[in-house]
């Protein structure tokens, strides 16, 4: 059996927990000093209540001793892993994972195990995980189940936004004159990714403003594979994403959508309210509509 793991950068929701046979790879969250395993020592809610409470949350890799224990399980029941990480420009998870593979593979080499970055985080590692996961059910090698998988990381689109600025503030990443200064005009940026970075394609005044300029973005990138599942995430404001989802309903209504929250590591570094949407730019050789 080919078994999927994801790591704490992708996002889920009760529907992917329900219908899929995946493990979890968790970072912790540090709250005040004190480390937290993702999921198994603090949930979402916790860490979003922590959140307005002020305190600003930071990450920290697995170790390798998770990931070989990992190895060790799946490898005694005679299973193939497939491991899908988050971006190696945010976190260190990929780079740890894939040691800790070449490492393991000297001792067990007939041992299939493989490691995607899935090149950003959140819905995009979802969507990756989800098409892995349908192509290993429905019977596909393990071989084509990777390289499908890595072709898909190279293919994706992703734009993010902030509800409010303080988030950018407090984790360094804007400064507080520019926080201020958009706070007052109640500007909301763009965020996406290239090869190397996460980085802001411009700012709009109002959410109203910025939940239809992504979804025009998303519309663009998808314009040769729109009959495909566009998923949206959210950071514990529903309400949020659901509004985006009338949007996408609506100016590309061959596609499917799905409501995500958050995983810890991207809540983290863009704050409550944030809002992400995450799809394919090009029909894969091979894609297999989930059933929602």
């Amino acid at each position: 059996m080919i078994k999927v793991i994801i790591d704490s950068g992708a996002d889920q929701n009760n529907w992917l927990r329900g219908n899929y046979d995946f493990d979890f790879l968790p970072l912790s969250v540090i709250i005040d000093g004190e480390a937290r395993l993702d999921r198994h020592e603090i949930s979402l809610a916790e860490l979003h209540s922590a959140m307005k409470d002020g305190k600003m949350p930071s990450t920290s890799q697995p170790s390798p001793g998770q990931v070989h224990a990992m190895l060790d399980k799946y490898r005694a029941q005679g299973d193939q892993v497939l491991f899908v990480t988050m971006w190696k420009q945010l976190s260190g998870t990929f780079q740890m994972v894939k040691s800790t593979i070449d490492d393991y593979k000297e001792t067990y080499p007939e041992f299939q195990v493989e490691v995607v970055d899935s090149n950003s985080a959140t819905g995009v590692e979802s969507i990756i995980a989800i098409q892995a996961m349908e192509m290993a059910n429905a019977g596909y090698s393990f071989e084509d189940v990777v390289e499908q998988a890595r072709w898909n990381a190279d293919h994706m689109s992703v734009y993010l936004t902030v509800d409010k600025l303080d988030w950018l503030v407090k984790g360094g990443r804007l400064s507080k004159a520019a926080g201020y200064i958009g706070a007052a005009l109640n500007v909301k940026p763009i965020l996406t990714v290239d090869d190397e970075k996460l980085y802001s394609t411009g700012v709009v005044r109002g959410s109203k403003r910025v939940y239809s300029r992504i979804t025009e973005k998303i519309k663009e990138d998808t314009a040769a594979f729109t009959d495909q599942v566009i998923c949206i995430s959210h950071v514990d404001q529903e309400e949020n994403a659901r509004v985006v989802e009338a949007l996408i309903n609506k100016e590309i209504p061959e596609a499917k959508t799905m409501i995500f929250e958050f995983g810890a590591v991207l809540a983290a570094h863009i704050g409550l309210g944030g809002v992400a949407i995450s799809a394919l730019t090009e029909k894969p050789k091979t894609y297999i509509m989930p059933k929602i």
